[in-house]
């Protein structure tokens, strides 16, 4: 199972003061929604505020209710610096990656790094009548909309990779060309196009991932992480996951166990 962890609340205090976050684990469920997730104020008062977003492989699709936008989104690196003006009401559905490519046949490097808008892709969505309703209403029609257009879809080899790998993470990208069977071009060309990430790419943000998911566990110890990752020594672990996160493994404990 692939279930990637945001931790916006824990990374910064600001953040937590001005806004709610709110996960529902769709993963069990659903083959393509690994969750639903929402953002919103817990004040009317007006404060700016950043929002840290953790590098996942997952392409989401998000409302921002306020403005009335609604699109596609990824992101390849962590995003320390996502401003937010609240109050402010945003929700979206993270999707398993490769499901975006799957369900619209439109390849993941365009929504990588870039918001792209329903309307570009999908024309049945009735975008005056969703931004009629209430915040928690229009919740439940964004989700109802969504089982429809996966309704009958069967995950694909790709969709399925991420799930597959979590728990067994290939130590090299060559290990990983020889379990799919492609050569390296082939695997830089399809990662692209599934995922808008490169193969390396892809085992780096599994190995974060399950690093997380450790750390964030009850008794963790930053050193469990180099029984079961490749890390092969403390400091390269250190290094590695303040790259993505800006605070090193003992600083996350602290915070999480606060």
């Amino acid at each position: 199972m692939y279930y990637p962890i945001q931790l916006p609340f824990l990374l910064n205090e600001e953040f937590t003061r001005v806004m709610n976050y709110r996960e529902k684990n769709c993963s069990t469920e659903n083959q393509f929604i690994l969750c639903f997730w929402s953002m919103f104020p817990k004040t009317d008062q007006k404060s700016r505020v950043q929002n840290v977003i953790i590098a996942d492989g997952c392409i989401d699709l998000i409302v921002e209710f306020d403005r009335k936008i609604i699109g596609f989104s990824g992101t390849r690196q962590t995003d320390f610096n996502y401003q937010i003006q609240s109050p402010a009401y945003f929700f979206g559905a993270r999707m398993v990656p490769g499901a975006f490519h799957q369900l619209t046949g439109v390849s993941a490097e365009k929504a990588m790094d870039k918001f792209v808008l329903l309307e570009e892709i999908f024309m049945d969505f009735d975008q005056e009548k969703f931004f009629s309703l209430g915040f928690e209403a229009a919740q439940e029609f964004f989700q109802q909309y969504l089982a429809e257009k996966f309704a009958g879809l069967e995950p694909n080899k790709f969709t399925e990779l991420f799930p597959r790998l979590a728990n067994n993470i290939p130590k090299q990208t060559q290990e990983l060309y020889r379990q799919l069977n492609f050569s390296p071009r082939q695997s830089q060309r399809l990662f692209a196009q599934n995922y808008g990430l490169t193969p390396k790419m892809v085992l780096s943000i599994l190995r974060f991932q399950k690093c997380l998911q450790i750390l964030t566990a009850q008794q963790a110890k930053p050193a469990d992480i180099l029984a079961v990752t490749d890390y092969y020594d403390q400091p390269h672990f250190n290094r590695d996951f303040k790259r993505y996160l800006g605070i090193t493994p003992l600083e996350l404990l602290a915070r999480y166990k606060n």
